[in-house]
């Protein structure tokens, strides 16, 4: 999309002015992304597709403006967690590193390159990614919580059956655990059905906290959310 095009040139343009300690660092990912083998929307087009505050890395999604909205540095804290198709891993990057452990996992192996460099460039040891599929991975233990933003199907097909997803995602969560679960946009998920999704689960879950994003561009804008614990 031609936005899309102009909002990566005005991050490309943002990063080679900012002099600060992470641009040669951001340079190298900024070149290995745009070579990267799945150019696609959920991917960021050529450019990042979330923002990693810590190192300075623009994003086509806004990772601190949804961390402060879901309340992530709360809900995280001293916990055990799961991000599912964690991307380049920009949540568990960015949030505090209050909690206990952090997995992310995606079957993209260009976007977990990235974020396990990241990772290791920050020095960070409490996380974990995996290059895998969500619906296939075989865990060997539970999560007090888990995110599933915007994933419970995907663009590019790599989660297809909504009901498996959340038949695997009560399986692997503790009791009383918690799951927070994100709208994708209005322009490719109505909110009708992201809401018909939500009054499913309540079979399950009940929620204790919803609410929708006000900022940022279309990436963000206008897109539900509910945190939901999982009953007895």
């Amino acid at each position: 999309m031609k936005i899309v095009k102009i909002i990566n040139f005005y991050y490309k343009l943002l990063h080679l002015i900012n002099f600060d300690n992470h641009r040669n660092f951001r340079k190298k990912l900024i070149l290995q992304n745009s070579s990267k083998k799945d150019n696609l929307y959920d991917y960021g087009e050529g450019m990042f597709y979330q923002s990693i505050p810590p190192i300075k890395l623009n994003g086509l999604r806004d990772t601190k403006k949804r961390i402060k909205k879901l309340r992530l540095d709360y809900y995280l804290q001293d916990k055990t967690v799961l991000d599912i198709g964690t991307n380049i891993g920009a949540i568990p990057l960015t949030v505090k590193k209050k909690f206990k452990e952090f997995v992310g996992i995606d079957h993209n192996s260009d976007v977990i390159e990235i974020a396990n460099k990241v990772r290791d460039y920050l020095k960070i040891e409490n996380i974990k990614f995996i290059c895998g599929d969500f619906m296939k991975y075989n865990f060997e233990k539970k999560f007090e919580v888990i995110l599933s933003l915007a994933n419970h199907s995907t663009f590019d097909k790599g989660i297809d059956d909504t009901n498996y997803y959340f038949e695997k995602v009560q399986k692997i969560l503790e009791e009383k655990g918690i799951l927070i679960l994100e709208s994708h946009s209005p322009l490719y998920e109505k909110t009708s059905s992201y809401l018909n999704l939500v009054e499913t689960l309540q079979n399950n879950f009940d929620i204790i906290e919803k609410g929708n994003y006000e900022f940022g561009n279309y990436y963000d804008k206008n897109r539900r959310f509910h945190i939901l614990v999982k009953k007895n």
